[in-house]
Parts: C-alpha cells; structure tokens; sequence
C-alpha cells in the first residue's frame, strides 16, 4: 500500500524538479520511511547515496534511484504491506451503502495481503462483524453458514434479495401515491355533464311522471 501511494504521488508530481532528479527523489523517498525497523536500513541507504556522489557519479544517474527501489521492495515492501493490512482488519472495516461486492472485494484483498487464510474463525469473524447486523441476523438464523465460501454466497444472496425487494416497495409505494386518471366517478358525481343521471332519486323522479327539467334553458320565458 506504501509504494502504491508513493506511485501515486509521483505519477502526479513527475513534472516537480525534486522529483526529476533521480538523486532528489531518492533521498526523499527516505523522508518518508519511519519506524524503528527501517531506521538502520534509511541511513545506510542515505550514506550510500552520498558516497555514489562522492566517487563522481552524476545525480541524474537513474541507476541511484532504481537501486533504493530495488532494496526498499526487497527488505521491506512486502512486510509494511503486510502489516498495515492486518492494522487496518484489526480496526475493522465496514460494508458502506449497501454495497456487499465492495465489502466482499476489499475484505479478501486485505485477508490476502495480510496473510490470513480466509476459512480461519478468526478470519471468518472479522468478516461478519463487517457486515450490517439486520444481514448477519437474518443470514445466520435462516442460512446458518460455516465455512467463509458459505458466508460469501448466503451474504450476497441476501443483500440482493433486499435490494430487489426494496426496489419493488418503493415503486408500489410512488404508483398508489399517484392520482388517478380515468376510472370511476365517485357516487352522486357524473363524469359529463350531458351524460344520463341513473341514479335511484332521479330514476324514482320519472318513474313518478315528475317534469324533466331542461337544464340547458335559460330560468324564465324570453
């Protein structure tokens, strides 16, 4: 993980005069290497820096550079890698927005970078607390998984089921909250108005040879 950020960093500095030369770079490279494993091997490396300079090579020689690299990946590379990744599955990591592929990717990627074997308790352990309780709940009541293969499948199962589900309920729940268009006409209200009133009250009224009224003519004889 350190010599990805380093790659990084350089990749968008590359145009800094520091980092041009090879000789600058190495020596601050080192800047940036601490802890009390790596002292001894940080002030080697500096005095053996010098001493290139001293016997008259150039400090664009690319060779300076390709050397701390070549012993730095070879002592400890590996190593701090291996460390920071088992720090940070010690800290925990945690599914974030439902996003059970990003969890399951970078949990192996760390579980491999630090060593561990993915079908150990431990491991296995690590894994759940990851994840967001209502799935471990629902994931160990009804699936009752043991090996991590097992968590894996049952885990991502789950997240898309409610994923689906939730997708489901939230379009059922916007189509009832829209109005209606069409359909029936509420009781005692027409739809038009020249259309035939049926209703019992008016259909009793003619059926009692009640007057019609015209309601298209004006109120009193012109």
């Amino acid at each position: 993980m350190f010599t990805n950020q380093w790659d990084l960093y350089w990749g968008v500095n590359n145009d800094n005069a520091l980092l041009a030369n090879p000789y600058r770079r190495a020596m601050f490279f080192l800047t940036y290497i601490k802890g009390l494993l790596v002292n001894e091997w940080v002030v080697t490396v500096s005095r053996w820096l010098n001493r290139q300079l001293q016997g008259g090579i150039p400090t664009t020689d690319e060779q300076l550079w390709g050397e701390v690299v070549r012993s730095f990946t070879q002592k400890f590379a590996n190593n701090m890698e291996k460390e920071e990744a088992q720090a940070q599955l010690r800290r925990g990591i945690k599914m974030k927005e439902g996003d059970i592929d990003a969890y399951v990717a970078q949990f192996e990627e760390l579980a491999r970078m630090a060593g561990y074997r993915l079908d150990e308790p431990q491991t296995i352990d690590t894994f759940t607390v990851g994840l967001p309780l209502n799935l471990y709940l629902k994931t160990f009541k009804l699936d009752q998984p043991r090996t991590y293969q097992q968590w894996r499948e049952v885990v991502v199962k789950r997240q898309q089921q409610y994923i689906h589900t939730r997708a489901r309920m939230d379009a059922h729940k916007n189509s009832n909250s829209k109005p209606r268009i069409g359909g029936w006409a509420p009781r005692g209200q027409l739809s038009h108005p020249d259309a035939m009133d049926t209703s019992a009250g008016r259909t009793r009224g003619r059926l009692a040879g009640s007057k019609e009224i015209n309601y298209h003519a004006p109120p009193y004889t012109p």
